[in-house]
């Protein structure tokens, strides 16, 4: 407000002014004791196979709350499947379909449209006109900090929707016979489920084990871990150890 017509106004309309102003100010107005955001999840760890929780782990919440964003889910789902295309496919040209080379009909008066060599690549049964020669380059690019985060939203809605097991010891069975999978799968009622075990190592009777349920149960060590196994799995296992070491080195892409 101009001083010279602030100083016109009686003092209680000043007052009222001064009010006002303050009343309607932008500046913000911190209170020093608001709380912050957790920086840590207090997770269970269980043992194994028999699940029985066992104590408490605090687990950064950048690693096991992040939001779910299905926009970033898909760029890492769709970087994964371009990686994984070989690119060997070599089909033939319209050169070297064996068709004859004339056209099927006159240019003009048969009264219907221009039509090529029965090899034309617009036909059904006709030649590839385009990406014939291998090898075939389909990779993309995604940044590193992109892939970490989805692997960390991945992790964050299995731990959400209580489908994310941390194990304390060793993600491992005392024998390699299907019989002890056979057993754990009935126990816990996931015959009809896709199980995912991150292990921290190779775990041989874990593997001998599961054998028989290839289509089922799906094992990796912690460095292979894809998206794309935690999307397709409905129960994640994982020992502490693995979690510990995503923690230290998909965590620090923030």
């Amino acid at each position: 407000m101009n001083s010279k017509i602030y100083s016109l106004v009686s003092k209680p309309s000043q007052q009222i002014c001064k009010r006002s102003i303050q009343k309607y100010s932008t500046s913000s107005n911190i209170q020093l004791n608001s709380q912050e955001p957790p920086k840590f999840v207090l997770t269970t760890l269980r043992s194994f196979p028999s699940l029985k929780p066992q104590t408490f782990q605090p687990i950064p919440t950048s690693l096991l709350n992040q939001p779910l964003r299905r926009d970033i889910l898909w760029k890492a789902v769709v970087f994964d499947a371009d990686n994984r295309r070989v690119g060997a496919s070599n089909p033939k040209g319209r050169s070297e379909m064996g068709y004859s080379r004339k056209k099927l009909l006159p240019q003009k008066g048969s009264g219907k449209a221009r039509s090529g060599d029965r090899g034309s690549p617009i036909r059904h049964d006709g030649g590839v006109a385009l990406a014939r020669t291998a090898p075939n380059d389909f990779t993309s690019d995604l940044p590193k900090k992109v892939y970490d985060l989805a692997i960390k939203i991945g992790l964050s809605d299995k731990y959400r929707t209580g489908n994310l097991f941390i194990i304390n010891d060793e993600l491992d069975f005392v024998t390699g016979d299907h019989i002890a999978t056979e057993i754990f799968l009935k126990k816990f009622q996931l015959k009809n489920q896709k199980l995912l075990f991150i292990t921290n190592e190779y775990s041989e009777n874990l593997v001998n084990s599961t054998d028989k349920f290839k289509n089922k149960i799906d094992i990796i060590t912690k460095e292979g871990l894809e998206i794309k196994d935690l999307l397709n799995a409905h129960k994640v296992f994982i020992d502490l150890k693995s979690l510990q070491w995503i923690s230290n080195n998909v965590d620090k892409s923030k």
